[in-house]
C-alpha cells in the first residue's frame, strides 16, 4: 500500500511543472503591487478583487505576509501599509538591493 501511494505522488508529481523555473516572488514587487491594489491608507479593503490578477494579488500577499510575520518574530511598531510603501519605494533598485535589509529597515519608520 505504500509503495503505491509513493508511485501515485511520484506521477503526479512528475506531471507538474517545475516548481524551480518559476520565477522567484520578490518582496520589492509585492509590496508595489499591494501599494498598487490599496491606492490609499484609507481604502484598505479589497475593492481591487474584480480588476486584480492572480499573480497580482499572490505577489501582494506574499509582501503582506511577509511584513505581518517579520513584525511579530521583530515588534515593529509602524502600520504594514507604510512598510510596504517604504519596501515598493526600492521597486527601481529591487536587483541591487537586499531585501532583509529593506525589510529592517521598514520596521524602524
Amino acid at each position: 500500500m505504500k509503495i503505491l501511494r509513493l508511485v501515485m505522488i511520484s506521477l503526479v508529481l512528475m506531471n507538474y511543472p517545475s516548481f524551480s523555473k518559476e520565477p522567484n516572488v520578490s518582496l520589492i514587487e509585492g509590496c508595489n503591487e499591494l501599494v498598487n491594489i490599496y491606492k490609499s491608507k484609507n481604502k484598505k479593503h479589497l475593492l481591487a478583487a474584480q480588476t486584480t490578477s492572480l499573480t497580482e494579488s499572490l505577489r501582494a500577499g506574499f509582501c503582506l505576509g511577509v511584513i505581518k510575520e517579520y513584525s511579530k518574530n521583530h515588534r515593529c511598531r509602524s502600520d504594514w501599509f507604510d512598510r510596504a510603501k517604504f519596501i515598493a519605494k526600492f521597486y527601481e533598485e529591487r536587483d541591487r538591493i537586499s531585501e532583509t535589509s529593506i525589510l529592517k529597515q521598514s520596521c524602524e519608520i
